[in-house]
């Protein structure tokens, strides 16, 4: 953990479609407190769910005399700079200046970033490899990354990179929400498998997916197959567009169903037997995954906030 001034404490929070998630910790990076609220949807309500969450954990400890800094991680596209969000969908947001509301109402400094980029911090920390390379991988709702160079993220203009759940890799596919046919995103973000194991019937969930696969159900062998694929061709994408020497997996999907790893790491083990490149790459061995228990978004963000006094590690790549 990047430590903070002796007298320091820093908050992060994860600002999810569900839950707005909270930790504190100090400068040696241990837990202090913790809090998690249902998140109010829109503008109006992401806010004051977040006011709801820092008081919360602030009133827990004293905070008295003591740095306090605040970092957000929240989907959608962030201008980290300015703290804006704008097109965060699932939370009812078109656009919010988040930071500069936050920071107004509690009087603290407030550092706001995409929540997936915060989880690579978050990522990294926990592996020890907070100054060395990885790529993110989350499957949520949609599927996303982010990428970590010599501590670093990769942002990229507008601080797009790593959307490549809107990477076609199937024209004759499915329709995507984007428009376009075919994305990483509908073979494997949660939102297009629950629409698919719903139109299936009740019986079938992500969480027996892989048990009837292996029982021979033909309906769960070609879901658990369709969602691994497209696992496995996010994880050859960041390894071959940035170099990542470690892919971590991570979002509801992959802990729902931890069992899909080793059949995604098959996929790419299968690829390489045919492929002398593919086969010097190593692509199943990089793959990492954190413990489902290990708040990777709240810790990451909590990073965030302390880019205040970690200019180097935050600044951007490309």
């Amino acid at each position: 953990m990047t430590k903070l001034p002796a007298s320091g404490l820093s908050l992060g929070i994860d600002i999810g479609g569900t839950k707005t998630h909270g930790i504190l910790l100090d400068a040696d990076g241990h837990r202090l407190a913790e809090s998690i609220r249902p998140t109010r949807i829109g503008p109006d309500g992401v806010v004051a769910t977040t006011i709801d969450v820092v008081a919360d954990c602030l009133g827990k400890v004293d905070s008295t005399d003591r740095t306090v800094l605040i970092g957000i991680g929240i989907p959608g596209q962030v201008d980290p700079a300015a703290g804006l969000v704008r097109t965060a969908v699932n939370l009812g947001i078109s656009e919010l200046d988040l930071g500069p509301r936050l920071s107004a109402a509690l009087g603290l400094p407030v550092t706001v970033d995409n929540d997936v980029k915060a989880a690579a911090l978050g990522a990294a920390n926990h592996l020890g490899i907070a100054g060395g390379d990885l790529a993110y991988l989350n499957f949520g709702t949609g599927v996303a990354a982010a990428a970590v160079v010599n501590g670093r993220l990769v942002r990229g203009h507008g601080n797009l990179a790593g959307e490549i759940g809107h990477i076609p890799v199937d024209p004759r596919g499915d329709r995507c929400h984007c428009g376009q046919r075919g994305c990483i995103e509908v073979l494997a973000g949660g939102g297009r498998i629950a629409e698919r194991l719903a139109a299936s019937g009740p019986e079938l969930t992500l969480v027996n997916l892989v048990e009837a696969a292996e029982a021979g159900d033909p309906t769960a062998v070609a879901e658990a197959h369709r969602i691994c694929t497209g696992i496995a061709l996010a994880v050859q994408l960041v390894v071959l567009t940035q170099g990542s020497a470690r892919v971590v997996l991570g979002g509801g999907v992959v802990h729902a169903a931890p069992d899909l790893v080793p059949r995604v790491q098959q996929i790419l083990a299968d690829r390489a037997a045919g492929s002398e490149f593919l086969a010097s790459l190593g692509l199943a061995e990089r793959i990492t995954v954190i413990p489902a228990g290990y708040p990777v978004a709240a810790i990451g963000a909590a990073l965030v906030g302390m880019s205040r006094s970690r200019a180097r590690q935050l600044a951007p790549i490309g």
